[in-house]
């Protein structure tokens, strides 16, 4: 009898179970000015619903005021931006004087060159620095100052750093003059000249002299060029958002900055670190928490080299690890200090996408976004209509999102399939079945018994 009734048990567990309730826990009001006419609304997600939400956005519903779903695209902020690039712009040497320390190079854009942006000076040499003059002319006798205090120079010996460029203000000038202040560098020989004096095997005097070359400053030729600014195709437009919280532990043993951060599950490309610190170079690696079974490991997902040089009037940066999407509550960030001081870090940005819905509201009519929910399944919408707007070139009107409330949930039922795959109800039936198993057993030990014997 006990066994035919666990076989209906699990018939009965078995059996489809009815439709789980969504029990959405967070609602807030859409808000835009009704012109009572037929209109695009985009309506964009902030961090209260990434932090909600789970991967893939299955729990998003709009509804109006019936409570009636409205159909919605899903997609990513874009932008447009601007590149520029530099061509270079024909020019002829017309003079070359030389005057004390300095030289005088005079030059002219040929006719039918746009006007100039910036010129470069080519030279083969380096480990110099020279300071430049640029003058401008229309007719090559009255000169008019562009750029009084310009610096060229070449630190390869110390660092990679050099700079050729001189940018231009904006002109319309043919004819240029470089004024070259101190055109021949000095630099000390390689070997010195060592001379000792002996007086009984003993030294009692010694002298050093050094050969001092003095290098004039080689150049190949000038090069004038414009820069040429294009529009380029949009792309997913880029967003900070600021660390919800972070710690950072210096582990000695391995010489690493270890930083643990914690986000709203926004969606997240890249984090950029800011510091007080200058002039570093530092490998870093982002990763992420991994569960496999019952252990959770760490999993690099991505990895750069931080870099600072500010120097004179130099300022470079690139303080940004980048790695493919994601939408986690924690990230590490692993950077290598070998030898060197750990960077003062004073905060961390993530960067990423951000994500906007878009609908067509009927007039009159209000709505209301509901999201987190765990039981929640994706939507599929008819959503033909809108896209082919939006390819037709229609622009959306932007709307806000009200203050967040707190939705009321739904008494549930008994959730069937959640109990088959809990751990406790596993292990009760497996309980059951041992004390089954034994009384049966039991059972037919004491039949065996009553068998008459011989």
């Amino acid at each position: 009898m006990t066994l035919k009734m666990l076989l209906a048990a699990g018939l009965l567990l078995a059996q489809p179970v009815a439709a789980e309730t969504e029990n959405f826990r967070f609602s807030r009001p859409v808000v835009w000015q009704d012109k009572g006419q037929q209109e695009l609304l985009t309506v964009p997600l902030d961090s209260r619903i990434y932090a909600a939400t789970g991967d893939g956005f299955p729990d998003l519903r709009l509804v109006d005021q019936a409570g009636t779903e409205t159909p919605y695209l899903l997609e990513k902020a874009a932008e447009t931006r601007t590149d520029t690039t530099r061509l270079n712009c024909n020019s002829r040497l017309l003079a070359l004087k030389k005057k004390d320390k300095t030289i005088e190079i005079f030059l002219r854009l040929e006719k039918n060159e746009p006007n100039a942006d910036g010129l470069t000076v080519l030279t083969p040499l380096t480990d110099f620095e020279h300071r430049v003059q640029v003058f401008g002319s229309g007719d090559g006798k009255r000169w008019s100052s562009l750029v009084k205090d310009a610096e060229i120079f070449d630190y390869s010996s110390y660092m990679p750093i050099a700079n050729r460029d001189i940018p231009l203000p904006a002109n319309t000038y043919r004819q240029f003059k470089l004024v070259v202040e101190e055109a021949t560098s000095t630099r000390e020989a390689e070997l010195k000249e060592l001379t000792r004096t002996l007086h009984g095997g003993e030294e009692v005097a010694r002298s050093e002299r050094i050969d001092l070359h003095r290098i004039p400053l080689q150049i190949e030729r000038i090069q004038f060029w414009r820069n040429q600014t294009q529009v380029l195709p949009e792309t997913d437009k880029r967003f900070d958002y600021p660390a919800a919280e972070y710690k950072i532990t210096e582990d000695k043993e391995k010489q690493v900055t270890l930083i643990d951060v914690a986000t709203l599950r926004e969606p997240l490309t890249g984090f950029t670190l800011h510091t007080s610190s200058d002039n570093f170079t530092r490998p870093a690696a982002v990763q992420i928490p991994v569960r496999r079974g019952i252990e959770t490991t760490l999993q690099e997902i991505g990895s750069g080299v931080l870099e600072s040089l500010h120097f004179r009037d130099i300022k470079r940066e690139q303080i940004t690890v980048s790695f493919p999407e994601q939408r986690q509550k924690s990230y590490r960030i692993v950077l290598g200090n070998r030898d060197n001081p750990p960077l003062a870090i004073t905060g961390i940005t993530g960067t990423g996408p951000g994500y906007h819905l878009i609908f067509l509201p009927a007039p009159g009519q209000t709505y209301l976004l509901r999201y987190g929910s765990e039981k929640a399944k994706p939507s599929s919408y008819d959503i033909a209509s809108i896209q082919e707007l939006l390819r037709r070139g229609y622009k959306s009107t932007p709307a806000e999102l009200g203050p967040e409330s707190a939705e009321t949930p739904v008494p549930e039922t008994l959730d069937f399939a959640k109990l088959l795959n809990s751990q406790w109800f596993l292990g009760a039936v497996v309980a059951l079945m041992v004390v089954v198993l034994g009384w049966v057993l039991v059972r037919a030990g004491k039949r065996i018994e009553q068998f008459p014997r011989d």
